[in-house]
């Protein structure tokens, strides 16, 4: 990886697979944090999954990309592996490459281009993908404990079928490529990590930024429940996960000021021949990889409310 030189704002490089009939509102709280952030400097959006154009459509309704003659540049927006390459190539210091999504074209940018993925990328952190193989019921399925409440509260988080944005056999197989890279990776698996709390009951008072996103997050759940939903059900229950944990380590110095919140943990991650992954544990003798775990969500949550409060996303021009 390349050598870690930042002095100011942390860069960051957020990969997404978003469109604008299929995300993950918790993208969008990623990046209105990042944009909101004095402490990171957001140097672009790459959209794996936006095929169709649309993708943008998201972006401008949360006001990543300034708009309007006085809003300045806009943020650099590109897709799929080659637009990871170009945003690297363009990038004036090495970054931190978040990826929620879309591995397969983060795959196929790094196998095509190493020496440049390795000069321009100072952290690779993989947002996803789950530890625990829940197909199996009992100890012997939970390597790691888990929080009983948040099965109870999302149920579809710990079925067979595992996280479904590594679900299709090419995404989860570039997963295991990603996490197996022996790239400097530090990885937030989604049963283990991702930031996670009731969002309406902490973002309620987070003014006109939040109240935008809480409805974003509303819309997603009653789409996801289906045509019977119950919207009160829809607006009651979402569950917030957040890559925010990977935000916060990528600031420079020491990250131990978050030790209360999360832990960055030695780990080793095995995969099988389909690249599915088959083994892992916790402070190995031969570590490939960090593992976050998270451990007060309710804290991060009051964290990123009180960031988004601070000043317009958009600048008035």
């Amino acid at each position: 990886m390349a050598e870690d030189t930042q002095t100011g704002p942390a860069p960051v490089l957020y990969v997404t697979d978003l469109t604008y009939e299929r995300y993950d509102p918790a993208d969008l709280f990623d990046l209105a944090f990042l944009r909101r952030s004095p402490d990171h400097r957001l140097v672009g959006v790459c959209l794996t999954a936006d095929a169709q154009g649309d993708g943008a459509r998201v972006l401008g309704a949360l006001g990543v990309r300034q708009r309007g003659s006085g809003g300045g540049a806009a943020l650099p927006h590109v897709t799929g592996a080659d637009g990871l390459l170009e945003a690297l190539r363009a990038a004036d210091e090495p970054v931190n490459l978040v990826v929620t999504g879309g591995y397969a074209a983060v795959r196929a940018a790094r196998e095509r281009e190493r020496a440049l993925f390795r000069e321009k990328v100072a952290r690779l952190f993989v947002v996803g993908g789950v530890v625990n193989d829940y197909s199996r019921r009992g100890a012997e399925g939970e390597r790691l404990p888990i929080d009983p409440r948040l099965k109870e509260r999302n149920p579809e988080r710990f079925g067979p079928e595992g996280d479904p944005r590594a679900a299709d056999p090419v995404e989860g197989a570039a997963l295991g490529a990603l996490l197996t890279s022996g790239e400097a990776v530090i990885w937030l698996p989604r049963d283990i990590c991702l930031w996670r709390y009731a969002a309406p009951q902490i973002l309620s008072d987070g003014g006109e930024v939040c109240e935008f996103l809480i409805r974003e997050l509303f819309y997603a759940r009653l789409q996801a429940l289906g045509p019977g939903a119950d919207r009160y059900d829809a607006a009651d229950a979402p569950v917030l996960l957040s890559a925010l944990p990977a935000l916060l380590l990528a600031v420079r110095p020491d990250p131990s000021l978050w030790l209360r919140l999360f832990r960055a943990v030695l780990a080793r991650a095995e995969v099988d021949a389909a690249g599915s992954i088959s083994d892992f544990v916790l402070k190995p003798e031969n570590p490939n990889l960090y593992a976050v775990i998270a451990i007060d969500g309710r804290a991060l949550g009051k964290l990123l409310t009180a960031r988004l409060r601070d000043r317009p996303l958009v600048a008035e021009g």
